[in-house]
């Protein structure tokens, strides 16, 4: 999976890689609904930390460029 660019986790467990933070929220938003392209940016530049009461918390984005 080390050639995809944008990875992404939840409670540190590994679920996917993908290609572009697009592709990544597009395949979130399908599975816990929302719209999270700018959640998952934030939280992949360190920007925010998602509390528990929002349907982010646990996720993690990490890149590998």
């Amino acid at each position: 999976m080390q050639d995809k660019k944008y990875l992404l986790y939840k409670n540190e467990v590994f679920l996917h890689g993908f290609d572009t933070m697009k592709d990544c929220s597009t395949w979130l938003e399908n599975i816990i609904g929302g719209s999270l392209y700018q959640g998952l940016s934030r939280i992949r530049d360190g920007k925010w930390t998602p509390k528990e009461d929002s349907q982010l918390f646990g996720y993690e984005v990490k890149t590998n460029i």
